[in-house]
């Protein structure tokens, strides 16, 4: 499937406002560029209220461009389909990652628990100090710092994801005070409150986040409602991890106490205090924060997710011929691509997804390549 100038490879994932897609482009010279792609579902393509959230996402987070948030490339419409491009990331997200290591009875080093966090708190720190077009802040709060919008790639890369539900005081609406948005056990108290929101609000959802990663749990039991969880938010402190698992140096409990404080002016100050306060325990404590070593553990502990990345990018394009005065679809290089994953020794899970991919670019495929797709499954 074509969306403006990006060949749709296949799908990656869906959530409640978006469908997400590889897709790629090609410049002149063949020059060819793999990018993730965001679009509106059908169902939703006629909301106003919906496309107005969908754009407004994708305008602020182009405006933002560090190495540790997900950089938004183009926005675009086709027909009735809004959509927009960011790079694509080869990783996993935080949730998936630690839920991954858990099952297998093991947990991240702490040097890397570090690392994914310095690398967070410094991407809140920009978005939060970005400035618009006259100098003046923007005053971004994201909202939803949580660990699925956390991701880390396999060259050991922190990305910061999701700015759909951030706000600035340039969107032309904002979300009213009282109204919840969010993920609510990541929330801060003043978020709970329904009050309004600076960027420490989003110092303490990291805090958070923090606090689980060095406790190896979740703050809450999944048997809490939201509302025992809301109520424990708003009004009491959060006990420091070492109460719940023993080992933790009490210099970083002091750490994430201060990054959880009920009080928002006793948090730090900003991203950027915290992220200092890890770096400076790190280096009394000479823990080596490293992206090299990161995306080691990545590729150790996840080769077949870090495989299954890469056969994604095997399928290459769909091309267009003419037939007999008409238009035929037919795979450029398909057959190459599934011998690829069969010389390689992909996983049955990896030749399935090469398989999907292939068959759903095109509309005719040569019968060879049929059966060797039929082979291969």
């Amino acid at each position: 499937m074509q969306l403006g100038k990006y060949q749709l490879i296949t799908k990656l994932g869906k959530g409640g406002m978006a469908e997400l897609f590889l897709a790629r482009t090609e410049a002149i010279h063949g020059i060819e560029k793999f990018v993730a792609l965001k679009r509106i579902p059908d169902a939703h393509a006629r909301d106003k209220e919906f496309v107005r959230m969908f754009l407004e996402e994708a305008r602020l987070a182009a405006t933002l461009n560090h190495p540790n948030i997900a950089q938004v490339y183009d926005v675009g419409k086709q027909g009735g389909t809004y959509f927009f491009t960011m790079e694509y990331l080869q990783g996993l997200d935080l949730a998936r990652l630690l839920r991954a290591v858990f099952k297998r009875g093991e947990w991240p080093p702490l040097q890397h628990i570090l690392a994914i966090i310095i690398g967070t708190a410094a991407g809140l720190h920009y978005a939060h100090r970005k400035e618009g077009r006259d100098g003046r802040l923007l005053n971004i709060v994201h909202r939803d710092v949580s660990p699925s919008n956390i991701f880390i790639t396999y060259d050991g890369g922190v990305k910061l994801l999701d700015f759909g539900i951030a706000k600035a005081t340039t969107a032309k609406t904002v979300t009213e005070t009282g109204s919840l948005k969010g993920k609510i056990p990541y929330m801060s108290p003043e978020q709970v409150r329904g009050e309004k929101l600076d960027q420490r609000s989003d110092i303490f959802s990291l805090g958070i986040v923090l606090w689980e990663m060095l406790a190896r749990r979740r703050l809450f039991p999944k048997s809490a409602s939201d509302l025992e969880i809301m109520n424990t938010l708003a009004y009491e402190d959060v006990p420091p991890p070492s109460s719940v698992r023993r080992g933790v140096d009490p210099d970083l409990d002091r750490i994430v106490r201060r990054a959880l404080q009920l009080d928002r002016n006793q948090r730090f100050p900003t991203a950027q205090a915290l992220q200092m306060g890890l770096e400076e325990y790190a280096r009394r404590r000479q823990i080596s924060i490293s992206s090299a070593e990161l995306g080691r553990y990545m590729r150790e502990h996840f080769p077949r997710e870090a495989e299954e990345s890469k056969a994604a990018m095997m399928v290459r394009s769909v091309a267009d011929e003419d037939v007999a005065g008409g238009r035929k679809r037919v795979v450029s290089g398909a057959a190459p691509a599934v011998a690829a994953a069969a010389a390689t020794g992909l996983s049955e899970q990896t030749r399935l997804i090469l398989v999907s991919a292939i068959a759903g670019a095109a509309v005719t495929v040569s019968l060879g390549v049929v059966l060797y797709l039929l082979v291969l499954r």
